[in-house]
């Protein structure tokens, strides 16, 4: 059964609850978006008051397979990444006679940057993909349409859990990022450098403050929310089973986009606050 023959969906089909209407043109796509961010706010709130025993449920699935099972292809990237901008940073800085102050400057881009882009980018290309995929399957099944007739709204159950799920993930996986970018860094000094890694992570560490981790952190939440939203969205744009490989590639290339604008957007908050 299709959600749009569901008496369900007819019943809801106005406001933060019609999320089964979509039309084309960029009009129609930005109400849409809108309307998905308010139903999946009210979600959210309702996911941590607890009233919704199944969305408790998805967000543990959820945060296994977005968060958990991320850990690899993140850690990899992250290792290289610190090697690499290592080994640039000592040889570019060398040049000028201030290779003293590549450690600080590697750590304080490896922390701040570095690891926060590996994150948002990784889970644009892993999750977003996974998330439109699953959601997308749901509608085409008639899952949603089920959930209606349960009383029960598709993005209390379908879109906000696994939102939650990213938002907790995001600066769990940038941590465990910025984490192996250092043992990356120290790891190039201590094989290519000959000087003791221990040693070089502290002069790195020595450049690091609070507020350079703090921004980190909200990098990861943001980005795990947007690429969470991207999913969702093109998920639900999913016209039936012959649309779901169209909308993972889209919804792969919007989590990007949506990535490096937040990127763009908190440069400029955390420069205007003097954060």
């Amino acid at each position: 059964m299709s959600t749009e023959s569901s008496p369900g969906v007819k019943r809801r089909s106005g406001g933060t609850l019609g999320l089964s209407r979509w039309a084309s043109g960029p009009r129609q796509g930005l109400l849409a978006a809108v309307d998905l961010l308010g139903a999946t706010l009210i979600g959210l709130v309702r996911l941590l008051r607890g009233r919704r025993r199944e969305a408790s449920a998805a967000f543990g699935l959820a945060f296994q397979r977005y968060g958990l099972e991320s850990l690899p292809v993140v850690g990899l990237i992250a290792f290289a990444g610190g090697l690499v901008l290592t080994l640039l940073g000592l040889k570019e800085l060398g040049k000028v006679g201030v290779e003293g102050m590549a450690p600080k400057v590697v750590g304080i881009v490896l922390l701040r940057e570095i690891g926060p882009l590996i994150t948002g980018i990784a889970l644009a290309g892993r999750v977003a993909s996974s998330v439109a995929a699953e959601i997308a399957a749901a509608r085409a099944s008639g899952e949603m349409a089920a959930l209606r007739d349960r009383g029960l709204h598709p993005a209390d159950v379908l879109v906000a859990p696994r939102v939650l799920a990213l938002l907790v993930a995001g600066p769990l996986l940038v941590a465990y990022a910025d984490a192996l970018a250092l043992a990356g860094s120290g790891f190039y000094a201590s094989v290519a450098m000959g000087r003791p890694g221990w040693l070089h992570l502290a002069d790195v560490w020595s450049g690091l403050t609070l507020k350079h981790a703090v921004a980190a952190l909200a990098k990861g939440a943001a980005f795990g929310f947007v690429v969470g939203l991207a999913g969702a969205y093109h998920g639900l744009r999913a016209s039936g089973a012959a649309d779901v490989g169209a909308r993972v590639r889209d919804a792969v290339v919007s989590a990007v986009i949506a990535v490096g604008v937040a990127e763009t957007l908190l440069i400029f908050v955390f420069k205007w606050i003097r954060f």
